[in-house]
């Protein structure tokens, strides 16, 4: 069993399930961490801990971070030099997260998971121009 585990500054995190769930429906293995700005460090630690109580039946759990070297991202990497259960990525953004929750539901393999997520996240981003062209994917 996969779980998701969120993480991030303000409440980011809270938001990117909130869409997730207008999307996909309610993801009970889908958990999530604030770090809003009148937190400290250690009660940030505190909510880590607690989301890995309750994460501790999941096989592997799928961290998402916001940010590199971001306060919650340094304290997952922590748990996850102990335990190698945790795979910490880093630069969320809901289409990663999407396309991991689909899989996670399709109970597809760990490893095959864990190798799609950057690419995911990283063809998730880019900008639109007007004008038109022979690569629009938006062309019938």
């Amino acid at each position: 069993m996969i779980g998701i585990l969120i993480i991030g500054h303000g409440h980011l995190p809270s938001g990117f399930k909130s869409a997730l769930e207008v999307i996909m429906g309610n993801q009970p293995h889908v958990y999530t961490v604030d770090f809003p700005s009148t937190d400290t460090a250690t009660e940030l630690q505190k909510n880590l801990d607690e989301a890995y109580v309750c994460m501790k039946d999941y096989e592997h759990v799928i961290v998402f971070a916001d940010l590199l070297s971001g306060s919650p991202f340094n304290a997952a990497i922590m748990k996850a030099m102990q335990e190698e259960k945790y795979h910490v990525f880093y630069g969320c953004n809901l289409g990663m997260l999407l396309d991991t929750a689909v899989k996670v539901s399709m109970e597809e393999d760990i490893d095959t998971i864990l190798a799609q997520v950057s690419t995911i996240g990283k063809e998730q981003v880019g900008m639109f121009t007007a004008s038109a062209s022979e690569d629009d994917p938006f062309d019938d």
